[in-house]
């Protein structure tokens, strides 16, 4: 009798010890790790090359350390790791099937119920640690899905740049998302830091996004702003921000000739290739420069009757529309035509 109460008690132990054993590991392939307390906080990134972030590293380990938990990327570099606490941690992601790759680290802050991003770019084996990074710019203010690229420059030893390195982008503070060749879309309205990290060195930079504006116009040019009495072509520029997309055919030029009709004339994007477009679409921006052409006639004033010629005076305004309907116009730019002076007395005999 007593042996059977000895057998079930260790068939119960036996079973308990099983249970604890199972709740051990770590979730998303710990590998063993204890796990911290669960939490609804999600981590979700890319792991790519640092010298190349077209090129995506699948099978990395991710690791969020103080928290037991790890993740893998998959085939398409990609990751995702839920049920995190909410706080900063350090999170590094390393390559142990790449023959080209070694490791990355950020410091990410996860919030409740919110699935934060980060990009983790991978350094070169038998590179050199990088000493600093550079940003550029050095603060910045948006509209509301505005977008922004920021450029940054590794820097190792001996002040050695790493050409075409892009560091690991994160954004803090909730305000919007960066990816992997630092393009920011500001997503929620605050401040934040966009920080990024390279080897051990790390550079932080002030963001804030605010409500929606209209466009910003910050440059206006009329070149050049005198032209003989012959006329000639006059060439305007404007450079023009908008977190919510303007439309070349919403922005217009005008030019009111001293006396006369307004003449409005058409733009067209000058920088195609760097504008930032609006999300999704073909003909919209939230960061371009914008040109137009005008003929300008010769002089038509009449010469008075010592045959001097008045110079004719013209005023350009640019305005410009966004998608939310919001207004903005420059301020006046003139240019004069020149007028011919009277003729030279001819000399006493």
């Amino acid at each position: 009798m007593h042996r059977g109460r000895a057998l079930g008690w260790l068939t119960c132990l036996t079973v308990a010890m099983a249970i604890i054993t199972m709740g051990c590991g770590g979730g998303d392939g710990g590998g063993g790790i204890t796990p911290g307390p669960a939490g609804s906080a999600t981590l979700t990134g890319k792991v790519v090359g640092a010298d190349d972030v077209t090129t995506v590293v699948k099978n990395a380990v991710i690791t969020v350390q103080g928290t037991g938990r790890t993740g893998t990327s998959d085939g398409s570099g990609v990751f995702t790791i839920t049920g995190l606490p909410s706080g900063t941690y350090i999170v590094s992601a390393n390559a142990p099937d790449s023959e080209r790759y070694g490791i990355a680290s950020a410091r990410v802050t996860l919030s409740d119920n919110q699935a934060t991003t980060v990009n983790l770019a991978l350094l070169p084996l038998g590179v050199a640690a990088p000493q600093q990074v550079l940003v550029d710019p050095g603060s910045a203010t948006l509209d509301l899905n505005g977008r922004l690229f920021y450029r940054a420059q590794v820097v190792g030893p001996n002040g050695q740049v790493y050409e075409g390195y892009e560091p690991t982008w994160v954004v803090d503070g909730g305000v919007g998302q960066i990816n992997v060749e630092g393009l920011f879309l500001a997503q929620a309205v605050g401040s934040g830091q966009i920080r990024a990290f390279a080897g051990n060195a790390e550079r932080s930079v002030p963001v804030t996004v605010v409500a929606p504006r209209p466009p910003q116009i910050s440059s206006f040019r009329v070149n050049p702003q005198t032209l003989p009495a012959s006329g000639g072509e006059i060439f305007i520029s404007a450079a023009i921000k908008d977190g919510d997309g303007v439309r070349a055919q919403d922005v217009t030029v005008e030019i009111l000739p001293a006396g006369g009709t307004s003449i409005e004339l058409p733009v067209i994007v000058s920088n195609p290739a760097n504008a930032v477009l609006c999300p999704g679409t073909t003909d919209c921006y939230t960061d371009a420069s914008f040109r137009a052409t005008y003929l300008v006639p010769a002089n038509d004033n009449t010469p008075s009757s010592s045959g001097v010629q008045a110079q004719e005076s013209y005023s350009v305004i640019l305005r410009a529309t966004d998608r939310s309907g919001a207004s903005s116009q420059s301020q006046f730019v003139e240019f004069v035509v020149q007028g011919i002076d009277a003729p030279p007395v001819p000399p006493t005999i």
